[in-house]
């Protein structure tokens, strides 16, 4: 139990430092994780009217997740190779596993305005009731996961900051804007729609599309998607784990 204890204060303290500080110092760089979603809401709602509108709140709440978890691959490079702290934190009472749960937790601050906007959003215009509630809390949680888990198997690769400095807005544009996301999968040709399901957001936003009545299907489908991101968020974090270089050498 002391040890359970040591680790929620080291995990805390670190959310403190990675987190909360950041963000208390610039508490402008949350709005660039809003500005992008609120954007193709406000083109879907002008465009294709209030009905759809809701598919960009979905898209939107999921699109802030992503925006704000895919640059723990920026964030976990920095620390490792600039701020030299990762052996530091690993050394520490810390252990790997929470020191990557706290860092994945950190960079979720910065998206916390849009979730809190976005999530409002959807509960006030979906008419949600516990039960989906609880369906788009675990969706969303499988998109931070994923997402996270994928960040820091990226960070793990590189040797140079500048490397990443590219890929956090072209992951985000393929995790989000691409798979269907904003909009129902039913858009894309039957042929190729297994291409979607090759990007871990598709699975958690389709639950969240049935959760709040977007997209019709049995309760069946609801688990798939449930059981799809799951297994896709286990094999990111399995690869994170398999490679990540805890000590620089």
């Amino acid at each position: 139990m002391a040890g359970i204890r040591r680790q929620i204060r080291a995990i805390a303290a670190l959310i403190w430092f990675d987190g909360y500080l950041p963000i208390r110092r610039s508490p402008f760089n949350v709005v660039n994780f809003i500005v992008n979603p609120l954007t193709i809401l406000f083109f879907i709602y002008i465009f294709a009217g209030p009905g759809k509108a809701e598919f960009a709140l979905v898209g939107g709440l999921v699109a802030v997740i992503v925006g704000s978890c895919i640059v723990l691959e920026t964030e976990a490079a920095f620390i490792r190779l600039v701020a030299r702290l990762q052996d530091m934190f690993v050394s520490s009472p810390l252990s790997s596993i929470s020191y990557v749960i706290s860092l994945s937790i950190s960079q979720l601050f910065n998206g916390l305005l849009g979730i809190v906007l976005f999530s409002i959003l959807i509960s006030v215009y979906s008419h949600l009731n516990a039960i989906s509630g609880f369906e788009i809390g675990l969706a969303a949680i499988i998109t931070w996961a994923s997402v996270s888990a994928l960040g820091f198997m990226i960070s793990t690769f590189a040797r140079d900051l500048r490397d990443l400095w590219v890929y956090s807005p072209l992951l985000t544009v393929l995790l989000s804007f691409l798979p269907p996301v904003f909009y129902p999968i039913t858009l894309i040709p039957a042929p190729f729609r297994f291409v979607a399901y090759l990007a871990p957001t598709t699975y958690p936003a389709q639950a969240m599309q049935l959760a709040t009545g977007l997209i019709s299907g049995p309760p069946s489908a609801l688990a798939l998607n449930f059981l799809g991101g799951a297994l896709y968020t286990l094999i990111l974090v399995f690869l994170a784990a398999r490679f990540a270089r805890w000590r620089q050498k």
